[in-house]
């Protein structure tokens, strides 16, 4: 019975482990093993590639796709989201965006928001949601 538990721990803590496995992979290694898995279960693949994307999986989509989706954020938003992230990836996402919510956002991303991480993460969590949700219409691709 002891071992019965544990063979289902496996399998629901598994998963989860898979995901975090698949946000740490690089992005050739991740589509191969999303490909492998779709061929099997299409459902399965899908789910587990929207639920590996974090924040920084943006930095994937093309120059225009960072504009229309950060066009339906306030720069705000977008400078808390930004402003814990590397640098290139900043000025990736900066320079994709229209140059006057550009300038909010860096305004923003300028002020000390160490004591603000919370806010970041939500904020991270807000862009992250909408990516998911255009993820699943179609209207992304990663």
């Amino acid at each position: 019975m002891s071992s019965q538990a544990n063979d289902q721990g496996v399998f629901i803590n598994g998963r989860q482990q898979v995901i975090e496995l698949l946000r740490h992979m690089d992005d050739s290694d991740k589509q191969t093993l999303i490909n492998n898995i779709k061929s099997k279960n299409s459902y399965l693949a899908r789910e587990l590639s929207e639920e590996s994307l974090s924040f920084k999986s943006i930095e994937n989509l093309s120059t225009s796709n960072i504009a229309w989706l950060l066009r339906h954020f306030d720069p705000a938003i977008i400078g808390l989201a930004l402003y814990p992230m590397p640098v290139n990836f900043q000025r990736k996402i900066l320079s994709s965006i229209e140059r006057t919510f550009a300038e909010k956002a860096f305004a923003i991303m300028n002020q000390d928001l160490s004591q603000k991480q919370n806010q970041c993460v939500r904020a991270q969590e807000k862009i992250l949601n909408l990516v998911i949700s255009m993820s699943r219409q179609g209207k992304l691709n990663f």
